[in-house]
């Protein structure tokens, strides 16, 4: 439904547009910086909607544009530097070959790439961690290739074996598939439109296997969308402690529907809920750090180098790069204030004067960003579609005990 106050005015005040354009704006940067310039871990963790209780009630909205209820994306999860010099296992990343639009292939000398067509060739944006489990799968001997263990000789299972600890070492900088349902957590709905991410399970053992049966379920024997504002329904979500390899965690034990209901029993609290733009794009972002590009970010991961906030000691908070001190040095350097020594570094209000034109989210068009086409796609099956798959890569419990925030 068309929100018919947008511009409306008002008759013993005149027209308020001015005014909730500037309550927006500062919601929009209250959102964008957070405290300090920095997202606090309850401003990104709001966004998240991790079950962990003993029973979690999540509603599903209905998707917006060419948007699917469900949608894919993959993430790399591997293990980081983190506060404290510790190391962090299970560090979500974003993946941009397989997230990200295709970019141009350039030549060594940084000329385009035709087909024979004298079309433009278009390739993966590049990724370092995809590269690095195609250089690993690309160091597995050959020679093995269709030949079944029992039909191996001696010298052809030490191939083998070999090719089993190159697959298992390559395995951990492959891109994982993932789901994102975007929806609201009905027991924090201060907190507004979340997004529930999980992985998917190759045995079909998964969230995703639980889920879909359920919502099938309702549509058939309630005759609605389970997402409808109206008549959708909250999902009920079970949740116990499971153990392995010596670790608990918090397994989702079962999923269930409620009855029908609206999304929010105030029309305008459900309205806002349905408006917001926000996507998963907006909360998994690309890692990064200060004065390093999300590119840069990945190559250090690969060099197990990869910078981190450090916030053990409450009074020296500050930015870690190994092996980088000039990085850091300037990471741990404010150079823009209020009473900057240098022209160059001195914070103005003319700085967002818009006298000056700039790009905003209420003068953006279609003309000056492109499009984005959503295809994201395993770009390393058909890689080991085509190499000897020596051992199958064991299933992970299907638990969210994933780590992805900057600190």
């Amino acid at each position: 439904m068309e929100n018919q106050n947008a511009n409306a005015t008002n008759a013993q005040g005149g027209d308020l547009s001015d005014l909730k354009r500037m309550f927006n704006d500062y919601q929009k940067k209250q959102t964008q910086t957070g405290s300090g310039n920095r997202k606090t871990r309850e401003d990104i963790l709001s966004k998240y909607f991790v079950p962990r209780k003993t029973k979690e009630l999540f509603r599903i909205l209905p998707p917006k544009g060419n948007k699917k209820h469900i949608e894919e994306a993959f993430f790399h999860v591997v293990t980081t530097n983190a506060a404290g010099g510790k190391k962090k296992h299970g560090t979500v990343v974003y993946c941009p070959a397989h997230n990200d639009i295709k970019v141009k292939k350039m030549d060594t000398n940084g000329n385009p790439v035709l087909d024979s067509s004298g079309v433009q060739i278009m390739i993966p944006a590049p990724c370092p961690l995809c590269a690095r489990n195609k250089k690993l799968i690309a160091t597995q001997d050959q020679s093995l290739k269709g030949l079944k263990k029992e039909n191996m000789n001696d010298a052809q299972l030490k191939i083998k074996a070999k090719n089993d600890e190159i697959y298992k070492e390559a395995i951990k900088w492959e891109a994982k598939k993932f789901y994102i349902v975007r929806g609201i957590d009905k027991g924090q709905e201060k907190d507004g439109v979340k997004f529930w991410r999980f992985k998917h399970n190759y045995k079909n053992q998964g969230t995703l296997d639980k889920l879909l049966p359920i919502i099938q379920e309702y549509m058939e024997v309630q005759q609605a969308d389970f997402s409808n504002p109206q008549n959708g329904t909250d999902l009920s979500i079970i949740m116990t402690d499971s153990e392995f390899n010596g670790h608990v965690y918090k397994t989702i034990s079962a999923i269930s529907y409620r009855g029908k209901s609206p999304l929010h029993s105030d029309p305008l609290v459900a309205r806002q809920w349905l408006d917001d733009d926000i996507i998963w794009r907006d909360v998994f972002l690309p890692k990064r750090a200060p004065n390093t590009t999300p590119y840069e970010f990945l190559e250090m991961i690969v060099r197990g180098e990869n910078p981190y906030w450090d916030d053990t000691d409450a009074t020296n908070k500050h930015w870690v790069f190994p092996n980088r001190p000039d990085l850091e040095e300037a990471a741990n350097t404010r150079n823009r204030n209020l009473d900057a020594d240098t022209e160059e570094d001195f914070e103005q209000a003319s700085d967002l004067d818009e006298e000056y034109p700039r790009v905003t989210i209420n003068n953006i068009t279609e003309s000056k960003v492109g499009t984005y086409n959503d295809n994201a796609s395993d770009l390393g099956a058909e890689i080991l579609a085509n190499t000897p798959k020596a051992v199958e890569a064991e299933d992970e419990p299907e638990s969210e005990n994933y780590d992805d925030l900057p600190f």
